[in-house]
């Protein structure tokens, strides 16, 4: 019995910190002030975009390898995901602000986190698009990150509730 309550406390723990966790990368994305960057050039934003999806990356890979050796709970993973959702509406709004209308219909972050929320989640209204072709590369990347790290923890999760 002791050892269920322990396992009870400790995935509790996990939840909470990663409840924590997401509401506070969502309060410093607001907080931040993505739009009054200006980027010097287009390599040093490109830069800049690669060195953050690296990031962002090694994040939910590692997040996925401590969940397959039982070190995190699955709400670990899924924060995760969020943390790269959160990065791409960043870039989103520094598109926005940068390039205006680069993306119809995208003038908040609330917008941003939004239009970056149905990207990853595959469901696209189509309110709020890419019009310009950067804007375009930036989804089409975001939609190839999405294939494969969305993939990498579906199949985490799907072995470990196999076993």
């Amino acid at each position: 019995m002791f050892s269920s309550e322990a396992s009870r406390r400790g995935l509790l723990r996990s939840a909470a910190t990663n409840v924590l966790a997401v509401a506070l990368s969502t309060a410093v994305y607001f907080v931040l002030p993505l739009g009054v960057f200006d980027v010097v050039s287009t390599w040093a934003f490109v830069s800049a975009f690669a060195l953050g999806i690296a990031v962002v990356a090694t994040v939910i890979v590692r997040q996925v390898r401590r969940f397959r050796s039982g070190g995190v709970a699955l709400t670990g993973v899924l924060t995760s995901l969020y943390l790269a959702v959160l990065f791409f509406a960043a870039v989103y709004t520094g598109i926005s602000a940068h390039w205006p209308g680069s993306i119809a219909s995208l003038s908040t972050k609330v917008d941003a986190l939004y239009f970056a929320l149905s990207i990853t989640s595959t469901v696209g209204f189509g309110d709020v698009h890419a019009v310009s072709q950067s804007a375009r590369l930036a989804v089409g990347i975001h939609l190839i990150f999405n294939l494969g790290f969305l993939g990498v923890a579906i199949a985490a999760v799907r072995t470990a509730a196999s076993r």
